[in-house]
Protein backbone atom coordinates (compact mmCIF):
# COMPACT_ATOMS: atom_id res chain seq x y z
CA UNK A 1 0.00 0.00 0.00
CA UNK A 2 1.50 3.12 -0.86
CA UNK A 3 0.48 6.87 0.33
CA UNK A 4 1.18 10.18 -1.10
CA UNK A 5 1.98 12.66 1.56
CA UNK A 6 2.33 16.37 1.41
CA UNK A 7 4.86 17.58 3.66
CA UNK A 8 6.14 20.90 4.61
CA UNK A 9 8.82 22.38 6.45
CA UNK A 10 8.76 25.48 8.61
CA UNK A 11 12.51 26.57 9.41
CA UNK A 12 14.72 29.88 10.94
CA UNK A 13 18.38 30.12 10.79
CA UNK A 14 20.99 28.78 8.56
CA UNK A 15 22.32 25.36 8.97
CA UNK A 16 25.84 26.14 10.64
CA UNK A 17 27.55 22.85 9.00
CA UNK A 18 27.62 21.39 5.85
CA UNK A 19 25.55 18.65 4.49
CA UNK A 20 27.44 16.92 1.87
CA UNK A 21 28.51 13.61 2.89
CA UNK A 22 32.16 13.49 0.85
CA UNK A 23 33.28 17.07 1.92
CA UNK A 24 32.39 17.13 5.77
CA UNK A 25 34.38 13.49 5.31
CA UNK A 26 37.74 15.55 4.15
CA UNK A 27 36.30 18.08 6.56
CA UNK A 28 39.68 19.44 8.07
CA UNK A 29 38.70 22.50 10.50
CA UNK A 30 40.38 21.10 13.63
CA UNK A 31 38.67 23.76 15.34
CA UNK A 32 35.17 22.39 14.90
CA UNK A 33 36.60 19.01 15.71
CA UNK A 34 37.30 19.79 18.92
CA UNK A 35 34.16 21.73 19.35
CA UNK A 36 32.09 18.04 18.66
CA UNK A 37 34.59 16.45 21.31
CA UNK A 38 34.22 18.80 23.64
CA UNK A 39 30.63 17.87 24.06
CA UNK A 40 31.89 14.72 25.27
CA UNK A 41 34.52 16.14 27.63
CA UNK A 42 34.43 15.11 31.12
CA UNK A 43 32.33 16.50 33.48
CA UNK A 44 34.04 18.90 35.66
CA UNK A 45 34.09 19.12 39.26
CA UNK A 46 32.79 22.06 39.74
CA UNK A 47 29.43 20.50 37.96
CA UNK A 48 29.00 18.31 40.98
CA UNK A 49 27.29 20.97 42.94
CA UNK A 50 23.60 22.52 43.83
CA UNK A 51 23.44 26.26 43.30
CA UNK A 52 20.76 28.59 41.69
CA UNK A 53 21.34 29.41 38.33
CA UNK A 54 21.74 33.46 38.08
CA UNK A 55 22.53 33.40 34.12
CA UNK A 56 18.88 33.42 32.51
CA UNK A 57 18.27 34.80 28.98
CA UNK A 58 14.59 35.46 28.90
CA UNK A 59 11.74 34.79 32.09
CA UNK A 60 11.52 31.40 33.01
CA UNK A 61 7.72 30.21 32.43
CA UNK A 62 5.85 30.56 35.46
CA UNK A 63 3.44 27.41 35.30
CA UNK A 64 6.52 25.38 35.43
CA UNK A 65 6.92 26.15 38.83
CA UNK A 66 6.80 22.47 40.99
CA UNK A 67 8.80 21.14 38.18
CA UNK A 68 12.23 19.35 37.96
CA UNK A 69 13.98 18.20 34.75
CA UNK A 70 16.50 15.65 35.47
CA UNK A 71 19.02 14.48 32.99
CA UNK A 72 21.34 11.62 33.27
CA UNK A 73 24.74 10.54 31.31
CA UNK A 74 28.04 9.38 30.99
CA UNK A 75 30.35 11.90 33.13
CA UNK A 76 33.78 10.04 33.72
CA UNK A 77 36.13 8.42 31.61
CA UNK A 78 39.46 7.86 33.01
CA UNK A 79 41.14 6.03 35.83
CA UNK A 80 44.54 6.88 36.67
CA UNK A 81 45.31 8.51 33.66
CA UNK A 82 44.02 5.58 31.97
CA UNK A 83 40.72 6.88 29.20
CA UNK A 84 38.01 4.54 29.10
CA UNK A 85 38.00 2.72 25.88
CA UNK A 86 34.08 3.73 24.92
CA UNK A 87 31.81 7.17 25.96
CA UNK A 88 29.35 4.56 27.10
CA UNK A 89 31.39 3.05 29.74
CA UNK A 90 31.41 6.59 31.80
CA UNK A 91 30.17 7.03 35.15
CA UNK A 92 26.53 7.92 35.39
CA UNK A 93 25.99 11.87 36.28
CA UNK A 94 22.62 13.04 36.69
CA UNK A 95 21.47 16.79 36.99
CA UNK A 96 18.33 18.12 38.22
CA UNK A 97 17.14 21.52 37.07
CA UNK A 98 14.24 22.44 40.02
CA UNK A 99 12.14 25.46 39.14
CA UNK A 100 11.11 27.01 42.47
CA UNK A 101 7.93 28.77 43.15
CA UNK A 102 9.94 32.16 43.48
CA UNK A 103 10.75 32.33 39.63
CA UNK A 104 14.30 30.82 40.41
CA UNK A 105 15.72 28.02 39.11
CA UNK A 106 18.03 25.66 41.05
CA UNK A 107 21.01 23.54 39.68
CA UNK A 108 22.05 19.96 40.78
CA UNK A 109 24.16 17.48 40.20
CA UNK A 110 26.23 14.42 41.32
CA UNK A 111 27.30 11.53 40.27
CA UNK A 112 25.56 8.13 40.77
CA UNK A 113 27.69 6.41 43.63
CA UNK A 114 27.63 2.84 42.97
CA UNK A 115 29.10 0.21 44.62
CA UNK A 116 31.70 0.22 41.65
CA UNK A 117 32.03 3.79 41.43
CA UNK A 118 32.65 3.90 44.56
CA UNK A 119 35.40 1.34 44.59
CA UNK A 120 37.16 2.33 41.61
CA UNK A 121 37.04 6.05 43.09
CA UNK A 122 39.07 5.38 45.76
CA UNK A 123 41.29 3.29 44.55
CA UNK A 124 41.54 5.09 41.37
CA UNK A 125 41.51 2.36 38.98
CA UNK A 126 39.51 0.66 37.01
CA UNK A 127 38.45 -2.52 38.65
CA UNK A 128 35.58 -4.28 36.68
CA UNK A 129 35.39 -4.96 33.22
CA UNK A 130 32.60 -3.05 31.12
CA UNK A 131 29.90 -3.81 28.05
CA UNK A 132 31.37 -1.19 25.06
CA UNK A 133 35.63 -2.00 25.36
CA UNK A 134 37.31 -0.70 28.87
CA UNK A 135 38.71 -3.82 30.74
CA UNK A 136 39.90 -4.21 34.29
CA UNK A 137 43.20 -3.07 35.43
CA UNK A 138 45.57 -6.18 34.71
CA UNK A 139 45.55 -7.46 31.43
CA UNK A 140 43.64 -10.20 29.84
CA UNK A 141 44.75 -12.64 32.98
CA UNK A 142 42.64 -9.86 34.99
CA UNK A 143 39.68 -10.22 32.99
CA UNK A 144 39.80 -13.83 31.87
CA UNK A 145 36.40 -16.10 33.01
CA UNK A 146 35.53 -12.53 35.04
CA UNK A 147 31.25 -12.10 34.15
CA UNK A 148 31.12 -8.88 36.11
CA UNK A 149 30.36 -6.22 34.71
CA UNK A 150 30.36 -2.33 36.06
CA UNK A 151 26.82 -1.07 36.71
CA UNK A 152 27.84 2.62 35.03
CA UNK A 153 23.77 3.65 35.53
CA UNK A 154 24.10 6.16 32.68
CA UNK A 155 21.56 5.45 30.67
CA UNK A 156 17.73 7.00 32.29
CA UNK A 157 16.61 8.75 34.74
CA UNK A 158 12.71 8.51 36.12
CA UNK A 159 10.95 9.85 38.98
CA UNK A 160 7.32 7.77 39.61
CA UNK A 161 5.68 6.90 42.97
CA UNK A 162 7.84 9.60 44.62
CA UNK A 163 10.87 7.69 43.96
CA UNK A 164 13.58 8.63 41.97
CA UNK A 165 15.61 5.57 39.67
CA UNK A 166 18.16 5.90 37.23
CA UNK A 167 18.22 3.55 35.12
CA UNK A 168 20.88 1.12 33.28
CA UNK A 169 19.57 -2.01 30.89
CA UNK A 170 22.14 -5.01 31.59
CA UNK A 171 21.95 -3.93 35.46
CA UNK A 172 19.52 -3.25 38.31
CA UNK A 173 18.04 0.61 38.93
CA UNK A 174 20.07 2.80 41.59
CA UNK A 175 17.69 4.94 43.95
CA UNK A 176 18.56 8.71 44.52
CA UNK A 177 17.23 11.30 46.94
CA UNK A 178 15.41 13.60 44.03
CA UNK A 179 15.98 16.52 45.74
CA UNK A 180 19.42 16.17 46.77
CA UNK A 181 20.73 13.63 44.04
CA UNK A 182 21.87 11.10 47.40
CA UNK A 183 22.35 8.02 45.86
CA UNK A 184 20.34 5.94 48.36
CA UNK A 185 20.89 2.06 49.65
CA UNK A 186 17.61 0.47 49.13
CA UNK A 187 16.64 -1.10 52.52
CA UNK A 188 13.84 -3.22 50.61
CA UNK A 189 13.68 -4.84 47.22
CA UNK A 190 10.58 -3.48 46.06
CA UNK A 191 9.43 -0.98 42.69
CA UNK A 192 11.51 -1.89 39.97
CA UNK A 193 14.09 -3.83 41.98
CA UNK A 194 11.54 -6.40 43.03
CA UNK A 195 12.53 -9.61 41.41
CA UNK A 196 15.85 -8.86 39.82
CA UNK A 197 18.03 -10.33 42.91
CA UNK A 198 19.59 -8.35 45.15
CA UNK A 199 22.70 -6.23 45.30
CA UNK A 200 25.07 -8.80 45.60
CA UNK A 201 23.94 -10.48 42.23
CA UNK A 202 27.04 -9.23 39.86
CA UNK A 203 26.14 -11.69 36.67
CA UNK A 204 23.05 -9.74 35.47
CA UNK A 205 20.49 -10.62 32.55
CA UNK A 206 21.53 -14.03 32.51
CA UNK A 207 20.30 -17.73 34.35
CA UNK A 208 21.94 -21.17 34.07
CA UNK A 209 19.22 -22.90 35.90
CA UNK A 210 16.52 -20.49 36.47
CA UNK A 211 17.32 -19.35 40.06
CA UNK A 212 19.05 -22.95 41.12
CA UNK A 213 21.76 -23.68 42.79
CA UNK A 214 24.54 -22.66 39.97
CA UNK A 215 22.55 -19.15 39.76
CA UNK A 216 23.06 -19.22 43.54
CA UNK A 217 27.31 -20.10 43.31
CA UNK A 218 27.52 -16.99 40.32
CA UNK A 219 25.59 -14.74 41.82
CA UNK A 220 22.82 -13.83 38.35
CA UNK A 221 20.13 -12.24 38.72
CA UNK A 222 17.71 -9.85 36.09
CA UNK A 223 18.44 -6.62 34.76
CA UNK A 224 15.56 -4.00 33.93
CA UNK A 225 15.04 -2.03 30.80
CA UNK A 226 16.73 1.62 31.05
CA UNK A 227 13.56 2.39 29.21
CA UNK A 228 10.15 2.20 31.17
CA UNK A 229 7.77 4.28 29.59
CA UNK A 230 4.73 6.08 31.40
CA UNK A 231 1.36 5.94 30.12
CA UNK A 232 -0.97 7.91 32.30
CA UNK A 233 -0.42 8.79 35.81
CA UNK A 234 -1.23 5.58 37.29
CA UNK A 235 0.00 3.59 34.99
CA UNK A 236 4.21 2.81 34.35
CA UNK A 237 5.60 -0.49 32.40
CA UNK A 238 9.05 -1.82 31.97
CA UNK A 239 10.33 -4.95 31.56
CA UNK A 240 12.58 -7.52 33.47
CA UNK A 241 15.46 -9.26 31.25
CA UNK A 242 17.01 -12.69 31.54
CA UNK A 243 18.92 -15.08 28.99
CA UNK A 244 18.61 -18.61 29.68
CA UNK A 245 22.54 -19.30 28.93
CA UNK A 246 21.74 -23.26 27.99
CA UNK A 247 18.57 -23.01 26.19
CA UNK A 248 19.08 -19.95 24.34
CA UNK A 249 15.77 -18.40 25.07
CA UNK A 250 15.67 -14.80 26.44
CA UNK A 251 12.47 -13.56 28.51
CA UNK A 252 11.61 -10.37 29.19
CA UNK A 253 8.42 -10.15 31.93
CA UNK A 254 6.54 -7.08 31.09
CA UNK A 255 5.31 -5.22 34.47
CA UNK A 256 3.24 -2.47 34.91
CA UNK A 257 3.04 -0.38 38.00
CA UNK A 258 0.69 1.81 39.45
CA UNK A 259 1.84 5.23 40.99
CA UNK A 260 3.44 3.82 44.12
CA UNK A 261 5.25 1.56 42.56
CA UNK A 262 3.24 -1.71 43.09
CA UNK A 263 2.88 -4.53 40.37
CA UNK A 264 -0.67 -4.28 38.43
CA UNK A 265 0.46 -7.23 36.20
CA UNK A 266 3.09 -9.39 34.14
CA UNK A 267 3.69 -10.79 31.14
CA UNK A 268 5.76 -13.14 30.29
CA UNK A 269 7.55 -12.75 26.06
CA UNK A 270 10.32 -15.73 25.65
CA UNK A 271 12.12 -15.82 22.24
CA UNK A 272 15.40 -17.54 21.04
CA UNK A 273 18.45 -16.47 20.07
CA UNK A 274 17.50 -13.09 20.73
CA UNK A 275 19.46 -9.88 22.56
CA UNK A 276 17.22 -7.44 24.78
CA UNK A 277 15.85 -4.57 23.14
CA UNK A 278 17.12 -1.45 24.28
CA UNK A 279 13.36 0.27 23.65
CA UNK A 280 9.81 -1.02 23.65
CA UNK A 281 6.32 0.63 22.85
CA UNK A 282 3.11 0.39 24.29
CA UNK A 283 -0.19 0.71 23.02
CA UNK A 284 -3.52 0.08 24.06
CA UNK A 285 -3.64 -3.36 23.59
CA UNK A 286 0.39 -4.24 23.26
CA UNK A 287 3.62 -4.21 24.22
CA UNK A 288 5.75 -3.85 20.85
CA UNK A 289 9.64 -4.32 20.21
CA UNK A 290 12.39 -4.32 17.13
CA UNK A 291 14.63 -7.71 17.53
CA UNK A 292 17.56 -6.73 15.87
CA UNK A 293 19.18 -8.99 13.46
CA UNK A 294 22.81 -9.97 14.74
CA UNK A 295 25.27 -12.65 13.63
CA UNK A 296 26.98 -15.11 15.51
CA UNK A 297 29.35 -14.22 18.30
CA UNK A 298 32.67 -15.09 19.39
CA UNK A 299 32.00 -15.51 22.80
CA UNK A 300 35.23 -17.20 23.78
CA UNK A 301 37.11 -14.08 23.28
CA UNK A 302 34.69 -12.54 25.74
CA UNK A 303 35.16 -15.45 28.15
CA UNK A 304 39.07 -15.65 27.97
CA UNK A 305 39.24 -11.60 28.68
CA UNK A 306 40.54 -10.36 25.01
CA UNK A 307 37.11 -8.54 24.58
CA UNK A 308 34.16 -6.39 25.69
CA UNK A 309 30.67 -8.07 25.02
CA UNK A 310 29.85 -5.03 22.12
CA UNK A 311 33.30 -6.49 20.69
CA UNK A 312 31.79 -9.48 20.01
CA UNK A 313 28.41 -9.21 18.37
CA UNK A 314 27.83 -8.37 14.70
CA UNK A 315 24.86 -6.88 12.63
CA UNK A 316 23.42 -9.44 9.95
CA UNK A 317 22.90 -7.68 7.11
CA UNK A 318 20.85 -10.27 5.61
CA UNK A 319 18.76 -11.29 7.83
CA UNK A 320 15.05 -9.35 7.78
CA UNK A 321 14.50 -7.69 11.21
CA UNK A 322 11.44 -8.95 13.55
CA UNK A 323 8.87 -7.02 15.27
CA UNK A 324 7.28 -8.96 18.30
CA UNK A 325 3.63 -7.64 19.48
CA UNK A 326 2.81 -9.02 23.07
CA UNK A 327 -0.66 -8.21 24.18
CA UNK A 328 -1.27 -6.53 27.06
CA UNK A 329 -4.29 -9.22 28.31
CA UNK A 330 -3.55 -12.89 28.66
CA UNK A 331 -5.43 -15.30 26.94
CA UNK A 332 -3.94 -13.75 23.33
CA UNK A 333 -1.48 -15.18 21.61
CA UNK A 334 1.98 -12.96 20.38
CA UNK A 335 2.32 -12.68 16.90
CA UNK A 336 5.61 -11.89 15.73
CA UNK A 337 6.23 -10.21 12.01
CA UNK A 338 9.28 -9.89 9.21
CA UNK A 339 10.41 -6.74 7.48
CA UNK A 340 11.55 -7.55 3.92
CA UNK A 341 15.03 -6.56 4.78
CA UNK A 342 17.73 -5.68 7.62
CA UNK A 343 16.91 -2.59 10.08
CA UNK A 344 18.45 -1.49 13.64
CA UNK A 345 16.18 0.02 15.60
CA UNK A 346 17.70 2.51 18.33
CA UNK A 347 14.60 3.81 19.84
CA UNK A 348 10.98 3.55 19.76
CA UNK A 349 8.07 6.23 20.64
CA UNK A 350 7.10 5.23 24.14
CA UNK A 351 3.16 5.37 23.43
CA UNK A 352 2.21 4.01 20.31
CA UNK A 353 -1.00 3.96 18.45
CA UNK A 354 -3.78 1.84 17.39
CA UNK A 355 -6.43 2.41 14.38
CA UNK A 356 -8.19 0.26 12.38
CA UNK A 357 -7.21 -2.67 13.48
CA UNK A 358 -3.75 -1.76 12.20
CA UNK A 359 -0.59 -0.72 14.93
CA UNK A 360 1.59 2.06 14.09
CA UNK A 361 5.24 2.25 15.56
CA UNK A 362 7.39 4.92 14.60
CA UNK A 363 11.20 4.08 15.54
CA UNK A 364 14.62 5.89 15.02
CA UNK A 365 17.22 3.79 13.31
CA UNK A 366 19.64 2.11 11.25
CA UNK A 367 18.94 1.14 7.27
CA UNK A 368 21.13 -2.20 7.11
CA UNK A 369 21.02 -1.82 3.30
CA UNK A 370 23.03 1.48 3.37
CA UNK A 371 26.13 0.35 1.49
CA UNK A 372 27.60 3.81 2.53
CA UNK A 373 28.21 2.35 6.06
CA UNK A 374 27.25 -1.46 5.23
CA UNK A 375 29.01 -3.16 2.86
CA UNK A 376 26.57 -5.40 1.28
CA UNK A 377 28.78 -7.82 0.25
CA UNK A 378 29.27 -8.98 3.49
CA UNK A 379 27.09 -11.22 5.64
CA UNK A 380 27.71 -9.14 8.68
CA UNK A 381 29.34 -6.09 9.99
CA UNK A 382 30.70 -4.91 13.84
CA UNK A 383 28.07 -3.39 15.87
CA UNK A 384 30.00 -0.94 17.19
CA UNK A 385 31.51 0.16 13.75
CA UNK A 386 33.11 3.28 13.64
CA UNK A 387 31.90 4.35 16.93
CA UNK A 388 34.72 3.88 19.51
CA UNK A 389 36.70 6.25 21.54
CA UNK A 390 35.96 9.13 23.11
CA UNK A 391 33.00 10.22 20.89
CA UNK A 392 31.32 9.18 17.57
CA UNK A 393 33.95 10.72 14.88
CA UNK A 394 31.61 11.87 12.21
CA UNK A 395 34.65 13.32 9.99
CA UNK A 396 35.17 9.60 9.04
CA UNK A 397 32.18 8.94 7.33
CA UNK A 398 31.35 5.91 9.18
CA UNK A 399 28.51 6.42 11.61
CA UNK A 400 25.21 5.62 10.24
CA UNK A 401 22.68 8.10 9.93
CA UNK A 402 19.45 7.69 12.56
CA UNK A 403 16.48 8.00 10.57
CA UNK A 404 12.88 8.18 11.57
CA UNK A 405 10.67 5.20 10.31
CA UNK A 406 7.04 4.32 10.50
CA UNK A 407 6.20 0.39 10.47
CA UNK A 408 2.71 -0.51 10.37
CA UNK A 409 1.63 -3.71 11.78
CA UNK A 410 -1.90 -5.63 10.54
CA UNK A 411 -1.85 -7.65 14.03
CA UNK A 412 -4.87 -9.92 12.78
CA UNK A 413 -3.47 -10.92 9.52
CA UNK A 414 -0.09 -11.18 11.28
CA UNK A 415 1.80 -8.88 8.35
CA UNK A 416 3.50 -5.47 7.93
CA UNK A 417 2.11 -3.51 6.12
CA UNK A 418 4.92 -0.72 5.44
CA UNK A 419 7.81 0.44 6.71
CA UNK A 420 9.44 3.52 5.37
CA UNK A 421 10.50 6.91 6.50
CA UNK A 422 8.57 9.43 7.98
CA UNK A 423 10.50 12.40 6.57
CA UNK A 424 12.90 10.88 3.77
CA UNK A 425 16.65 11.99 4.36
CA UNK A 426 16.20 13.73 7.71
CA UNK A 427 18.58 12.63 10.59
CA UNK A 428 17.47 12.56 14.23
CA UNK A 429 17.47 11.01 17.14
CA UNK A 430 16.02 10.89 20.55
CA UNK A 431 11.94 10.82 19.91
CA UNK A 432 9.97 12.03 22.44
CA UNK A 433 6.48 12.81 22.56
CA UNK A 434 4.07 15.57 23.86
CA UNK A 435 1.73 14.12 26.73
CA UNK A 436 -1.70 14.56 25.43
CA UNK A 437 -0.78 14.47 21.54
CA UNK A 438 1.32 11.39 21.01
CA UNK A 439 1.18 12.29 16.93
CA UNK A 440 3.53 15.47 17.98
CA UNK A 441 7.24 13.99 18.15
CA UNK A 442 10.15 16.20 18.94
CA UNK A 443 13.76 14.89 17.75
CA UNK A 444 18.03 16.52 17.62
CA UNK A 445 18.50 16.86 14.26
CA UNK A 446 21.92 16.27 12.79
CA UNK A 447 20.99 17.01 9.07
CA UNK A 448 19.19 16.71 5.59
CA UNK A 449 19.72 14.48 2.66
CA UNK A 450 20.73 11.34 4.87
CA UNK A 451 24.47 13.26 5.53
CA UNK A 452 25.29 11.79 9.00
CA UNK A 453 26.33 14.68 11.14
CA UNK A 454 25.76 15.59 14.91
CA UNK A 455 22.75 16.70 16.20
CA UNK A 456 22.90 20.87 15.85
CA UNK A 457 19.20 21.48 15.24
CA UNK A 458 15.64 20.38 16.62
CA UNK A 459 12.55 19.48 14.79
CA UNK A 460 9.04 18.83 15.33
CA UNK A 461 7.23 16.43 13.36
CA UNK A 462 3.49 15.69 12.99
CA UNK A 463 3.25 12.48 12.28
CA UNK A 464 -0.32 12.05 11.20
CA UNK A 465 0.41 14.42 8.27
CA UNK A 466 3.77 14.48 8.16
CA UNK A 467 4.31 18.19 8.69
CA UNK A 468 7.68 19.57 9.92
CA UNK A 469 9.30 22.39 11.50
CA UNK A 470 12.87 23.22 12.50
CA UNK A 471 15.06 24.94 14.57
CA UNK A 472 19.04 25.55 14.09
CA UNK A 473 21.30 26.11 16.91
CA UNK A 474 24.05 28.71 16.79
CA UNK A 475 27.65 27.30 15.37
CA UNK A 476 29.78 25.44 17.87
CA UNK A 477 26.12 24.40 19.75
CA UNK A 478 25.22 20.96 20.04
CA UNK A 479 21.47 19.81 20.45
CA UNK A 480 19.71 16.48 22.39
CA UNK A 481 16.68 14.83 23.52
CA UNK A 482 13.84 17.20 24.37
CA UNK A 483 11.11 16.65 27.31
CA UNK A 484 7.88 18.11 26.71
CA UNK A 485 5.81 19.32 29.82
CA UNK A 486 2.37 20.41 29.57
CA UNK A 487 1.35 23.98 29.40
CA UNK A 488 -0.92 24.76 32.98
CA UNK A 489 -4.19 27.04 33.59
CA UNK A 490 -5.89 26.25 30.50
CA UNK A 491 -2.76 27.32 28.27
CA UNK A 492 -2.32 24.82 24.93
CA UNK A 493 0.98 23.19 24.40
CA UNK A 494 3.83 22.29 25.94
CA UNK A 495 7.26 23.81 27.00
CA UNK A 496 9.96 22.29 25.68
CA UNK A 497 13.34 21.56 28.00
CA UNK A 498 15.98 20.10 26.53
CA UNK A 499 20.14 20.98 26.98
CA UNK A 500 22.14 22.70 24.26
CA UNK A 501 26.30 21.67 24.66
CA UNK A 502 27.82 25.14 24.08
CA UNK A 503 31.36 24.46 22.92
CA UNK A 504 31.92 28.34 22.19
CA UNK A 505 31.10 29.51 25.76
CA UNK A 506 32.40 26.03 27.39
CA UNK A 507 29.06 25.44 29.03
CA UNK A 508 25.66 23.69 29.22
CA UNK A 509 22.61 25.25 28.35
CA UNK A 510 18.83 24.26 29.25
CA UNK A 511 16.72 26.11 26.44
CA UNK A 512 13.26 25.88 27.20
CA UNK A 513 11.08 26.24 23.80
CA UNK A 514 7.44 26.90 23.18
CA UNK A 515 5.43 24.24 21.16
CA UNK A 516 2.82 26.81 20.00
CA UNK A 517 6.02 28.87 18.42
CA UNK A 518 8.93 26.15 18.04
CA UNK A 519 10.56 27.25 15.02
CA UNK A 520 11.29 30.68 16.55
CA UNK A 521 13.60 28.81 19.11
CA UNK A 522 14.34 29.36 23.08
CA UNK A 523 12.13 31.74 25.31
CA UNK A 524 15.02 31.22 27.70
CA UNK A 525 18.01 29.92 28.58
CA UNK A 526 19.72 29.00 31.45
CA UNK A 527 23.55 29.02 31.42
CA UNK A 528 25.04 26.72 33.85
CA UNK A 529 28.52 28.00 35.30
CA UNK A 530 30.26 24.52 33.71
CA UNK A 531 29.06 22.05 30.88
CA UNK A 532 28.15 18.87 31.49
CA UNK A 533 28.53 15.35 29.37
CA UNK A 534 26.59 14.98 26.50
CA UNK A 535 24.01 13.26 27.97
CA UNK A 536 21.64 10.44 27.27
CA UNK A 537 17.46 10.80 28.65
CA UNK A 538 15.89 12.61 30.57
CA UNK A 539 12.66 13.08 32.33
CA UNK A 540 10.28 15.41 33.94
CA UNK A 541 8.92 15.18 37.43
CA UNK A 542 6.03 17.59 38.67
CA UNK A 543 7.24 17.85 42.12
CA UNK A 544 10.56 16.59 43.94
CA UNK A 545 10.05 15.51 47.54
CA UNK A 546 12.31 15.12 50.32
CA UNK A 547 11.41 12.05 52.17
CA UNK A 548 11.74 9.12 50.45
CA UNK A 549 10.50 5.81 52.58
CA UNK A 550 12.35 2.50 52.90
CA UNK A 551 15.66 3.81 52.12
CA UNK A 552 18.74 5.19 53.79
CA UNK A 553 22.03 7.21 52.23
CA UNK A 554 24.45 4.64 50.50
CA UNK A 555 27.55 3.53 52.21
Amino acid sequence: TTTTTTTTTTTTNTMPWTMNTETYGEYNNEVQHVDWGFAYSATPPDAVDSYIIDDVEGEIPSDLSGVTFYKTGPGNFQRDGRQFEHVLDGDGFVIAIKFQEDGTAKYTGRFVETEYFLEEQTEDKIKYRNVFGTQRDGGVLANAFDLTLKNVANTNVLQWGERLYVFWEAGRPYEMNPDTLETLRSVTEDGPLKGLGGIDCKVRGITIDEGGPIDNIVNAGKSFTAHPHVEDDDTLIGFKIETNAQTKFMTLEFTEYDSKWNEQKSTSFSVKDSLPPHDFSVSKSYYSFFDNPYGEMDNLRYLIGLKAPTQIMQLALRQPTRVHVVPRTKGQDPVTVELDHSYFCIHLNGLSEEKDGKLYLYSTGWDLTDERFFPQSQDSAPFLGAWGGPYPDFTRGKVPPSLLYETVIDVEKGTVVSHEEVRPGIVIEFPTQEEDKPNMMYLALGAEEYTSLPSTGLCRINTETREMETWWADNKQFTHEVIPVKKQNGQSGSWLLTPIYDAGNRRTTIAILDSEDFSSGPVCRLNLKHHVTYGLHGSFARQSPSVISDSVPAL
